[in-house]
């Protein structure tokens, strides 16, 4: 066999490579009788933006089950004597009547009143949300993990990629507003916060 000294010409692109071989004299080589010169053709790389969506919405929920299992932990020694049965019913609360793996039956929400009374009263979460806030009476503890429940489970969206620096925040004043806040928590009289 003859050593020759060749050169290989690569023409290297996005979705293909070709190749051509020439001698020292620029003419195409041969090797086993057939010209070298070819191409190979692949397809365009990808991003990771589909699978790094996929993983986002993974952690996403993934932590908001941890929230919520930590309110429940929190809620749990309170209900609990009230009500022994409110997780486990509210757990339930998507299961068709028909399900065989249904435990309860009745009313999902309350053991003491109906879930329709409670929601012709409540006809949404933000309904219940708005009387928590305006409403002056002591409400079931209940109703309130609910609320609590809504808000932290459906906290909004923080995967907005617009830059911080397009939010105008020179109009602001926090101090101001803190101090406002501060003296509007002082004006109330502790004890009844929570009745």
């Amino acid at each position: 066999m003859i050593k020759k000294d060749y050169n290989l010409g690569l023409d290297i692109g996005a979705t293909s490579v070709g190749f051509a071989g020439i001698d020292e004299q620029y003419d195409p080589i041969k090797l086993k009788g057939k010209t070298v010169v070819g191409v190979n053709l692949f397809e365009e790389g990808k991003t990771a933006a589909d699978r790094r969506g996929f993983r986002t919405t993974r952690r996403r929920l993934s932590r908001r089950k941890w929230r919520l299992s930590l309110l429940e932990e929190f809620f749990d020694p309170y209900i609990t004597p009230v009500d022994p049965t409110f997780f486990a019913r509210l757990k339930e609360s998507n299961l068709s009547p028909k399900d065989n793996n249904k435990n309860f039956s009745g009313s999902l929400l309350f053991s003491d009143i109906t879930d329709q009374k409670f929601y012709e009263e409540y006809p949404t979460i933000y309904h219940l949300r708005y009387a928590l806030i305006t409403e002056n009476k002591k409400f079931d503890l209940r109703a309130i993990f609910l609320a609590i429940h809504h808000m932290i489970k459906y906290r909004g969206n923080f995967l907005n990629s617009t830059p911080v620096a397009h939010f105008d925040t020179s109009k602001i004043n926090f101090a101001s507003d803190l101090n406002e806040l501060n003296s509007l928590y002082l004006n109330e009289d502790p004890n009844n916060i929570f009745e």
